[in-house]
């Protein structure tokens, strides 16, 4: 047993160094750095090593006393991983509070809540987007690794211990061996569904279990090289930085080889090349804080982004920030809590404090997902928080940029215009009420139906003052041939004298659709085309120019080519002279009426756009004044 000891200490500044070299892949990956896009192998890197170390220590108790305390086991992981992920958790909350965009905030409190329970890994499995969509609008996203750990650590000793007491080594080897393989294969096979292999435990778990094979096998055989493990790691390193495959499954998989492999082979060695390559103080204390830092880095990176440019003395800056952070932390809340020495006693004092504070984040989890229309409590809550926000008393951010803020005559389109509005109120015409912005006679009805595309016109027409019924049908797939409803649009010429079906076109697809479904619904019934907005090169961030109060803009050339527009327009200006139902706004001139095109002019304090294909109400305001032109031309009686 002495030996096991004395092996284990041996590895301590090979593991750290390992722990040092992930997280700084990690933090260079969410900095989005040129060479590291796949940086977040480095959280593989933390798995294989997670499971060597888990391995071992149970290992160890179990050859030594013969028996296991999984209380005790529970109770250090609880006082290594609780404490401090609580502390940074909660900073970066409040931060969230006073400098973040508030819309994030309901998703933001409750990943805060799962991670506290070990289970955000699950709700970016069931998010709309995936790890590499919100990574960079989410300083909590990095808490999923932490739930998928937790979950190892609550299985793992139940099916090692059974292994140790019941089994001998060469079963317990080729169990693991199986487990891995069967592992491998699962996520190989649902490799396809890129969210379900990346959060969920049960396809992460054979990362854990090769470094548990590591373990088992070091005691066995004793093939120490150094030089072996130098190419391992030098090996590991050139495959995340210059490795590219399509297979991430496969590229995983060899991260993980490599990483098992250096510490096989590694050996403490007085050789001056090993112990300034692998045994470097630098890069063993930042393996030592590396838990603090993986904590704090992505919160940091996020909060610079969002208010500053990036330089490289910002960068510097923002690292040297990190590692005072993560000294902190690891020094005065992880070396405490994990030596400090307490038990749980469940006696009625403790067990009605629980309670109460469990049935309090109950209570703030249903008070947060209510309505707050509906809801004074929250409504409170949350004028509380709009009032402590940086943003929302310095720029009226919320007003300004967010989509639930469009209207229609008062009512906001995306509480009762959508396929899924719950609040449904029929007319005669089975136009729903709050969707219909009424006119002064039924000379003429605008029925515009799309996606979020077409509502980037309703602030205009919303705003503008003409005597004609104005009403909008909010949906996900638009022009559905299939499931148009022709019934509908026809019978509203029972009830205006003119019909406009209004429709945005940015496809030749969606225009053939447009025609087809021309063919079917009455004759007499006008169609309006509106066409497309300018998009934004995808490497801006509008409301980021926003926050930091500069000008961006881009090249509409590029996006008039990339998308085939002036082909698509050439189609419908035909379409348009051939028939006398079909009209065609154009709105690009209108909002971008340069070869470079605004997002945000900060000279005027002027925000077009929310995103790269989406204004924002000032910005489809910048149309209303061409379409009055537009309308007086076609439309005025």
């Amino acid at each position: 047993m002495e030996n096991i000891y004395k092996y284990n200490h041996k590895i301590l500044n090979s593991i750290q160094l390992l722990r040092g070299i992930s997280v700084l892949l990690v933090f260079f990956y969410h900095l989005n750095l040129k060479y590291f896009d796949y940086g977040f192998l480095g959280v593989d890197i933390f798995f294989v090593i997670s499971g060597f170390v888990i391995t071992s220590m149970i290992y160890r108790e179990v050859e030594i006393t013969k028996k296991f305390s999984f209380y005790n086991f529970y109770l250090r992981r609880f006082k290594r991983i609780y404490p401090v992920l609580f502390f940074i958790t909660t900073i970066t909350l409040i931060f969230i509070i006073f400098f973040q965009p508030l819309d994030l905030f309901l998703n933001n409190l409750k990943v805060y809540f799962l991670s506290l329970l070990g289970v955000s890994n699950f709700f970016y499995l069931f998010s709309k987007k995936d790890y590499f969509d919100t990574v960079f609008d989410d300083p909590l996203a990095h808490t999923w690794s932490l739930g998928v750990e937790e979950q190892f650590y609550i299985i793992f000793p139940l099916l090692l211990y059974f292994l140790l007491k019941y089994s001998n080594y060469f079963k317990n080897i080729f169990i693991i061996i199986l487990l891995i393989f069967l592992g491998i294969v699962f996520s190989n096979f649902f490799e396809d569904n890129i969210k379900l292999i990346f959060y969920s435990p049960l396809f992460r778990f054979w990362e854990f279990l090769i470094g548990s094979l590591t373990f088992f096998l070091t005691t066995k055989f004793n093939y120490k090289n150094n030089y072996y493990s130098l190419i391992m790691l030098f090996l590991l390193l050139f495959l995340i930085i210059f490795f590219k495959s399509n297979s991430l499954i496969n590229t995983t998989l060899i991260t993980c080889i490599f990483t098992s492999l250096f510490i096989f082979f590694y050996k403490e060695n007085s050789n001056r090349l090993f112990i300034l390559i692998v045994e470097n103080k630098p890069l063993i204390f930042l393996g030592n804080i590396s838990y603090s830092f993986y904590l704090w880095h992505l919160p940091i990176i996020y909060f610079y982004d969002l208010y500053f440019l990036r330089s490289f003395s910002g960068l510097l800056l923002l690292l040297f920030i990190i590692l005072i952070l993560s000294f902190f932390t690891y020094n005065f809340i992880e070396k405490k809590f994990r030596y400090y020495k307490f038990k749980i006693i469940f006696d009625f004092k403790n067990i009605v404090l629980g309670s109460v504070l469990f049935s309090l984040i109950i209570m703030i989890n249903i008070i947060a997902f209510q309505d707050s229309k509906y809801s004074s409590v929250k409504q409170k809550f949350k004028n509380l928080i709009y009032s402590l926000n940086y943003l929302e008393n310095k720029i009226d951010y919320t007003n300004r940029t967010l989509f639930y803020r469009i209207n229609i005559d008062g009512n906001e389109i995306y509480r009762y215009c959508t396929e899924n509005s719950d609040t449904i109120i029929l007319n005669t015409n089975n136009l729903r009420k709050n969707c219909l912005k009424k006119g002064k006679n039924n000379n003429r009805i605008f029925y515009i139906e799309g996606n979020s595309h077409a509502a980037n016109f309703i602030p205009m027409f919303n705003d503008l003052n003409i005597p004609d019924f104005i009403y909008y049908n909010h949906k996900t797939k638009i022009l559905d041939i299939a499931n148009f409803d022709y019934e509908l649009i026809d019978s509203l010429l029972n009830s205006y004298n003119e019909v406009v079906y209004v429709t945005t076109i940015d496809s030749k697809k969606s225009l053939s659709r447009l025609i087809e479904i021309r063919k079917k619904i009455n004759k007499n019934i006008k169609i309006l085309i509106l066409g497309t907005i300018p998009f934004v090169d995808l490497k801006i961030e509008p409301l980021k120019c926003f926050i930091k109060n500069i000008t961006c803009e881009f090249d509409t050339f590029k996006d008039i080519q990339n998308r085939g527009l002036l082909s698509l327009n050439l189609e419908i200006e035909k379409l348009t002279y051939d028939s006398l139902n079909f009209n065609y706004f154009d709105p690009y001139k209108l909002i971008c009426p340069q070869k470079i095109c605004k997002v945000f002019d900060n000279q005027r304090n002027l925000l077009i756009y929310r995103d790269d294909s989406h204004l924002t109400i000032e910005g489809s305001l910048l149309i209303k004044d061409g379409f009055i032109k537009f309308y007086n031309n076609h439309f005025e009686n």
